[in-house]
């Protein structure tokens, strides 16, 4: 009597469709899948070995790959009816609801079909397998094997995204609050760039003031030291023609004072003295100046930014045409369009003048006269953005809100 040996051999899948397709109106369950097999050896006179396990997992791959075969056929389903879905979803509704459901179910009846017969498929790949591994082999010449196959069939359901899109009437919400994000976002941002703004502009104000009352001290110290002790109809106010006035007394009060130099050495000599004493404060009032105007450079971008952000939002609302509160929601984002626009605009006009007023460290801080530094402070004093800011602020805060409120409206 024949002998006979068999040995099981396990395997299974987590999920038969490893690389999810991309869908945006259906969701693909989880198809785990649970293979055994049973390889049977015979013997005439004695018991036969087991089949080696490098044999049986031959067979695995063997099975795995008809497997994967019904991957295959349930991806394609599934990117098809995603589409057919969507196809609906352009004019949402129950209706179009209720039709994409009936689809659904028929493509899910349509891949247990094709998941029973999964079985006796990969019995026949793994048969095929077998006989060729039995090829030079006594001890598989008349081996035998059954494949048992089990298969956790989950459902394709309906996208959550559909349920919105249809409580919405085509409104992509989710895309909204995205666009809210950044929006908010970029308006904290700006909030706090504004706050430091107060202080970057009294550092400046304070760097300025500095030297300009430093060089009138230095300047007439550097007289001083020259011997110039008239010092009468002498204003600090307009340094280079301070210096001129100096020099002319210089020269009035003869060798003793100017020991042979001429104008221009005298002059030089006050100059460089001037420019000496108050160069650590020049260099303070640039540095704040070049601060100011990378900060309002920042601020400028981000607000553009803002401002194509809310353009983005009100051309999504704009499309759906029964959008809860879409006509208010548009309005909005069209007040926050224009208020990031003007404060743009004027951050603009201050970034173009923080550049022109270098100018006034031109020469390291002699050219140019008090008053001309005054008014160039006044100015800029003048370019307030505080009316544009809180506009800003509000229609942020308005948009997120009505946004939230069409959310929840879904949820």
């Amino acid at each position: 009597m024949a002998k006979t040996t068999t040995v099981k051999h396990k395997f299974y899948v987590v999920d038969l469709v490893r690389s999810k397709p991309k869908l945006n109106y259906i969701e693909i369950p989880k198809y785990r899948v649970d293979v055994e097999l049973e390889v049977t050896t015979k013997g005439t006179l004695k018991k036969p070995d087991p089949a080696p396990s490098t044999k049986l997992k031959r067979l695995e791959e063997a099975g795995m790959a008809e497997l994967e075969r019904y991957e295959k056929v349930i991806t394609e389903e599934a990117v098809k009816l995603d589409a057919k879905v969507g196809k609906l979803m352009e004019t949402p509704g129950a209706a179009a609801q209720k039709e994409a459901e009936k689809m659904i179910q028929a493509t899910n009846a349509s891949i247990k079909n094709a998941m029973d017969s999964a079985e006796g498929a990969a019995q026949k790949a793994i048969e095929a397998r077998l006989k060729k591994e039995a090829q030079g082999d006594k001890l598989l010449k008349e081996a035998r094997v059954k494949t048992t196959l089990k298969v956790g069939l989950g459902t394709i359901k309906i996208a959550g995204s559909v349920a919105k899109l249809v409580a919405t009437s085509g409104a992509d919400v989710t895309s909204y609050k995205t666009i809210v994000v950044e929006v908010v976002k970029l308006g904290m941002e700006i909030n706090q760039q504004l706050k430091n703004e107060a202080k970057l502009r009294k550092d400046l104000y304070t760097g300025i003031q500095a030297y300009i009352t430093l060089r009138g001290t230095v300047l007439m110290q550097a007289a001083e030291r020259q011997g110039i002790t008239d010092t009468s109809g002498i204003s600090v106010k307009k340094p280079i023609e301070a210096i001129k006035k100096l020099t002319a007394k210089a020269l009035a009060m003869g060798d003793e004072v100017t020991k042979g130099k001429d104008a221009k050495s005298i002059a030089k000599n006050l100059l460089d003295a001037t420019v000496k004493g108050i160069s650590a404060k020049v260099n303070d009032a640039e540095k704040a100046r070049k601060a100011y105007r990378e900060h309002t450079t920042k601020t400028r971008n981000k607000t553009d930014s803002l401002g194509v952000s809310a353009d983005k939002l009100m051309k999504k609302v704009r499309a759906s045409k029964t959008l809860k509160e879409g006509v208010k929601l548009g309005a909005e984002c069209m007040t926050l369009k224009r208020a990031a626009s003007e404060l743009a605009a004027k951050l603009k006009d201050r970034e173009a003048y923080l550049e022109e007023m270098q100018a006034l460290m031109e020469g390291n801080g002699m050219k140019i006269d008090d008053q001309t530094t005054i008014q160039k402070l006044k100015e800029l004093d003048k370019m307030s953005i505080a009316s544009e800011a809180t506009t800003l602020m509000g229609a942020i805060k308005t948009v997120k809100t009505l946004v939230d409120n069409v959310s929840k409206a879904v949820a």
